[in-house]
């Protein structure tokens, strides 16, 4: 009497189609939150390189733009000045980008 034992062709297909499934989802999600921390990354610098970029316009507030020096010319910034609604202040908003991601930064300073 022959006794079969190992798996059928049929169930090691099934297993490989579940591995295969369950590889392309693990391989999405990582892709996913790789972009993720790539984009807070980006907005992290941004927001860093802006505070610095304010804290330059505070003591003198002009509109200007332009890119950073390297390593971070890939980033943006323009500035505007805005009157508040307190007459005897305006308000100076930065906008930092790279690419798609951007940042708005805002200050208060006395006219």
């Amino acid at each position: 009497m022959r006794r079969n034992e190992g798996f059928s062709l049929l169930e090691v297909l099934i297993a490989i189609a579940i591995v295969g499934g369950l590889l392309v989802a693990i391989i999405n999600l990582v892709n996913y939150h790789l972009s993720v921390i790539d984009r807070y990354q980006t907005l992290s610098v941004a927001s860093m390189l802006g505070m610095e970029k304010l804290h330059e316009l505070k003591a003198a507030p002009v509109k200007e733009e332009g890119h950073f020096p390297k390593p971070y010319q890939d980033y943006s910034y323009k500035s505007s000045i805005v009157n508040s609604p307190m007459p005897f202040l305006n308000e100076l908003v930065l906008k930092v980008w790279k690419g798609r991601d951007e940042t708005d930064l805002k200050i208060f300073v006395a006219k």
